[in-house]
């Protein structure tokens, strides 16, 4: 029963999740829309909850959960809740900020401890991620309403 309700709220945060990329805007004419990835990883998570529910249907009744399958539930869901936030916090202050606020969050939570590396993911992971999606992808960046690092840095 456990995995039929993981499979289920899964599916429905996916839903969310897929409602949510949705809401970035249309590209321009020429350019890939921002929202591709979202999308993508939404729809991903749709199947996988699929997987989930298809799965569970097909396993006999179980013991009880253990404490390891309770922690992994709720760093999923942290990491969801995370990623919402991210999301909208890119309509707020533009790309750069979140990226570099949350990029250390997220190693943090799988188990990067170094500070130097976390520190150093600071500004090394919305370089690259700026570097892919940007320059070589050809993606608008969003800026910000509120505040955008990245046209205070281009002045």
């Amino acid at each position: 029963m456990r995995a039929y309700a993981e499979g289920l709220v899964l599916a429905a945060i996916s839903f969310v999740a897929i409602w949510g990329a949705w809401q970035v805007p249309a590209a321009s004419p020429g350019d890939t829309w921002a929202g591709i990835v979202p999308f993508a990883a939404s729809v991903a998570l749709l199947g996988l909850s699929t997987l989930l529910i298809a799965g569970a249907s097909r396993q006999p009744a179980a013991a009880a959960p253990t404490a390891s399958d309770n922690g992994a539930t709720f760093q999923i869901v942290v990491l969801f809740i995370i990623a919402l936030i991210y999301q909208q916090s890119f309509r707020w202050f533009g790309y750069l900020l979140p990226t570099a606020i949350v990029a250390p969050v997220v190693l943090y939570m799988f188990g990067v401890r170094n500070w130097v590396g976390l520190a150093i993911s600071v500004v090394a992971c919305p370089l690259f991620f700026h570097l892919i999606f940007f320059v070589l992808l050809g993606v608008f960046p969003p800026y910000g309403e509120v505040f955008d690092l990245l046209s205070w840095i281009q002045g």
